[in-house]
């Protein structure tokens, strides 16, 4: 994957607009499914967390399992051993052993809905796998304060008219006190507080894929993040502006969801 430079990331993510949960999916812009050339921290950190507790980083049900084998048909030059006798808990933690987003596996269920039904998220940013597996997307998404209410209705047209064999993508972005790749809630990390700066906080970017896999009745959701310090995000022309109006702008409600403080867009500017 090509890195992704934090100078630039002010123009991609922020806006002169106020703040609003924007859909913002669009084609990819590279090939989002190409896996040469992975960060090899990244792949040290998913070894790590995926070998020491497994139990927080990967979530499989059997109904995930011919999702999985349609998704593995865009990896056809996979390193390891995948053929039908692998076990399919085996065949996603290798997958994620090699390649560097996060893997969400969604199918239909009876109703029509798509549920989550298998994952493997080393990376998390401040979420508990286990507490999403067999929900369906309205569900998952009923903590985020009028996320549901403003989206959810465009969230489920686009799922249902994804078209097979095309990927979209899509960023979303949030702030945080320490620069650790995996902000799972267990790790009781350190929060934004009123005292936070510039200097002690970092932003993290999800860039966010979603295929289609139409024999399964399934759904690739991919997460890649990225961490970077927000000194250096905001040295872009006219992103302090941007990124204080946001937050000035942003509900409440939302703000203390994403754990930034009020005061914040004092700090940034």
């Amino acid at each position: 994957m090509e890195p992704v430079l934090p100078e630039t990331l002010a123009e991609r993510l922020f806006t002169d607009s106020p703040f609003a949960f924007r859909f913002g999916m669009q084609r990819p812009s590279q090939d989002w499914f190409r896996w040469e050339n992975p960060r090899q921290e990244a792949l040290r950190d998913r070894h790590h967390w995926l070998s020491q507790e497994p139990q927080r980083h990967l979530a499989w049900t059997d109904e995930a399992d011919p999702v999985l084998r349609e998704a593995m048909g865009l990896f056809p030059s996979t390193p390891f051993r995948a053929d039908s006798a692998t076990d399919g808990s085996d065949l996603l933690k290798s997958l994620s052993l090699h390649w560097e987003p996060d893997i969400l596996l969604l199918r239909r269920d009876a109703g029509g809905e798509f549920r989550l039904v298998a994952g493997s998220v080393c990376f998390p940013s401040a979420w508990d796998l286990r507490e999403k597996i067999g929900k369906t997307v309205d569900a998952i998404h009923a903590g985020v304060p009028t996320l549901n209410e403003t989206l959810g209705a465009r969230i489920r047209s686009f799922l249902d008219r994804l078209p097979p064999g095309q990927t979209f993508e899509r960023d979303n972005w949030g702030l945080a006190a320490h620069g650790e790749r995996n902000a799972h809630p267990d790790r009781a990390l350190p929060r934004m507080s009123p005292e936070s700066t510039v200097d002690s906080t970092w932003l993290r970017l999800e860039h966010q894929a979603f295929r289609c896999l139409p024999e399964s009745g399934g759904l690739l959701f991919a997460i890649h993040l990225t961490v970077h310090p927000l000194k250096v995000v905001l040295r872009a022309p006219g992103a302090q502006e941007q990124l204080a109006s946001l937050l000035r702008s942003m509900p409440a409600a939302i703000a203390a969801y994403k754990g930034i403080p009020p005061q914040f867009s004092r700090a940034v500017f």
